[in-house]
């Protein structure tokens, strides 16, 4: 059908772009991040290292902050909530050894720790993907780029519980090596409505930190942060006994 006149024309309903000169782009508010300053909320958020041990404590420790209600690294407020912590590598076992390391530490700092504890204990899950894990693989996507039962299972738990945070430990495992289009899957995981850490082991030709609204970067004394919406930030940080705290 040919047009008769530009006005016609939907594209020409709205030439240029100078309103992007002021339009303010919408940044998360402070009271909306999951972790303050470092995780917003429904967010997807990737920590990397190049080489250096701890990203998985690191890991336990904002899952354990979130749903005990502590503050993160003893600085950075969390919201409160049901956390999913799912590793595809170490067994239920070494996931449960973690966790005692942390609480054994934590009781140190802590006087009320024991009974946060108690009080909270049900809002983090934690599943080892390796271990007879209900039938399930850790691919969250299949070859097609089509949802598994596992994303199902995953997104019926947070939609239920209402999961304020999600870790995935680490991000390789769960998507198949062809597909290369990370971006996909990115876009599969924000349909889970909270937000997500994936930790990456920096294998592959896939840019992880492409598409994500925080890159962390984990050495032995600082993370390394690129918010899209706060800029760099770096935080100072050391490994005590078997737990990271700021320096």
């Amino acid at each position: 059908m040919a047009l008769k006149m530009m006005e016609d024309n939907p594209f020409a309903k709205h030439i240029g772009i100078k309103e992007w000169t002021t339009r303010d782009v919408s940044a998360p508010k402070p009271e909306e991040y999951t972790i303050a300053e470092i995780i917003p909320a429904n967010s997807l958020v990737c920590l990397k290292t190049n080489g250096i041990y701890g990203k998985s404590t690191l890991a336990m420790q904002a899952a354990m902050s979130v749903a005990l209600g502590l503050p993160f690294l003893g600085k950075y407020k969390c919201q409160q909530g049901h956390v999913i912590y799912l590793s595809s590598q170490d067994t239920d076992d070494d996931n449960c050894r973690r966790f005692k390391r942390l609480c054994r530490e934590w009781q140190k700092s802590e006087p009320d720790f024991d009974n946060m504890l108690e009080q909270n204990g049900d809002n983090l899950t934690c599943i080892s993907m390796c271990d007879d894990c209900y039938g399930t693989q850790s691919h969250l996507v299949d070859m097609t780029g089509g949802h598994t039962k596992t994303l199902t299972y995953l997104m019926k738990f947070c939609e239920y519980y209402k999961v304020k945070l999600v870790v995935l430990d680490p991000i390789e495992d769960f998507f198949p090596e062809n597909i290369k289009n990370i971006a996909e899957f990115y876009r599969t995981l924000r349909q889970l409505n909270t937000s997500v850490l994936m930790l990456s082991n920096g294998a592959g030709s896939s840019d992880v930190f492409h598409g994500v609204e925080v890159g962390i970067q984990l050495s032995d004394d600082k993370l390394q942060l690129k918010n899209f919406f706060a800029g760099k930030k770096d935080v100072p940080l050391e490994m005590g006994i078997g737990i990271w705290s700021t320096m």
